[in-house]
């Protein structure tokens, strides 16, 4: 049996490795079982080929895996297990560090099995699409890539341009006071915002961000519902505030990511490079330093707020195209899945929201393949109408 864990755990390693979550103790513990034996690095090599990949998907597919276990479990009761078992560990690398890498990676990024999916739902991934309120109340279709160029009140130019806004490029001459412009995201949507000074802030699905067109006073203040990613420009005579529900964070110049949802009991802030302040209150135990690699986890009800180490880059891959999920239980994967797909679930059973998974995927591409290997675990069943998904017990 601990040689069995030990197969599972160095299966989840290469998982978390070809989907690019390893931290760094992960890495350490892959790379010395890599190094133990020559086997072990030809194994690796061959579960990490591409071709091969594609080729097991194919291969497991067509496996009765059923009829596979009785006939394996009828050899152990013909035959003493002491004869059995050594040949058996012999090769359990071999078969189940490829089978358990495709059951713990079921949603490996950009990998694409030779088969072709039908497609079995309506559900379609989101796009660049956001609206921009102005000053004066206009709201502009940011999607309309007819729409370009905008002049603010104080004479700023907006560019719209490739699906990024941009304030940075013509930015008024000493204006007197804020300007404030609005940026809701949908549903199904993403968009990129390159502020004043050069701040780029990717906003993700129903998100607001208000925020001044040009910044007039000694800090640079935008206020956050939602989730957002911001690369700051530093500037140490200015501090970027970033106001969320029952708390600010401060900041000089870093990368770091907000996910405050108005629908979510918590708010979590992660930090990638840099340092920020956290303020939830006026004593001093409201206030928090983070440094990279740290995540702030904030209760606006209760006040509470615990820190803990993460792997901030994981957080922040969904600006790049892929979403990553580590043992969470499957209605936070839900949640995040339904904000970019905009299709609706329910759970038939509630435990069924806690059983956990963990993996990544292509936000771009369909989400058929995640609810048809979700079937193969055997854990849950799901039923698929329009835009609609159940899932319940098997």
């Amino acid at each position: 049996m601990e040689k069995i864990n030990s197969i599972i755990e160095i299966s989840k390693l290469i998982a978390r490795d070809i989907s690019g979550q390893l931290n760094e103790q992960d890495h350490k513990t892959l790379e010395k079982w890599i190094n133990d034996s020559e086997h072990n690095e030809q194994l690796y090599q061959r579960i990490k080929d591409g071709d091969n990949l594609a080729l097991r998907n194919l291969v497991y597919d067509n496996v009765d895996i059923p009829g596979g276990w009785t006939k394996l479990t009828e050899k152990l009761a013909e035959k003493p297990q002491r004869r059995i078992l050594p040949r058996f560990f012999k090769y359990a690398a071999a078969i189940l560090l490829p089978v358990l890498l495709g059951i713990t990676t079921f949603w490996l990024l950009n990998e694409k099995s030779p088969q072709t999916i039908q497609p079995i739902t309506e559900i379609v991934p989101g796009t660049h699409n956001a609206v921009l309120v102005l000053a004066s109340g206009k709201s502009v279709n940011l999607a309309n890539d007819s729409t370009q160029k905008l002049i603010e009140k104080d004479g700023s130019l907006i560019r719209n341009f490739k699906k990024e806004l941009n304030y940075a490029e013509n930015v008024a001459q000493n204006p007197k006071k804020p300007i404030y412009n609005t940026l809701i995201v949908p549903q199904g949507g993403e968009y990129t915002l390159v502020l004043s000074d050069g701040t780029r802030v990717f906003v993700n699905s129903m998100s607001k961000l208000v925020f001044p067109v040009s910044f007039v006073s000694n800090k640079r203040e935008i206020t956050l519902e939602g989730e957002a990613c911001f690369e700051v420009v530093k500037d140490s005579s200015k501090p970027f505030i970033v106001t969320i529900k029952g708390m600010q964070i401060e900041v000089l110049g870093t990368t770091f990511n907000v996910k405050a949802y108005p629908t979510d009991d918590q708010s979590f802030t992660t930090l990638v490079e840099g340092k920020i302040k956290l303020n939830a209150g006026t004593r001093a135990s409201d206030i928090r330093v983070l440094e990279p690699d740290q995540q702030a986890v904030y209760n606006p009800t209760t006040a509470a707020m615990v820190v803990q180490k993460v792997d901030a880059k994981q957080f922040m891959q969904w600006t790049r195209g892929k979403y990553i999920f580590t043992n969470q239980p499957l209605d936070e994967i839900m949640i995040t899945l339904s904000r970019w797909y905009d299709f609706k679930y329910q759970f038939e059973d509630a435990s069924i929201r806690k059983i956990r998974f963990e993996g990544g995927l292509n936000k771009y591409e369909s989400l058929d393949p995640i609810l048809e290997i979700i079937k193969k675990t055997g854990k849950v069943k799901v039923t698929v109408k329009g835009k609609e998904v159940l899932f319940s017990r098997i």
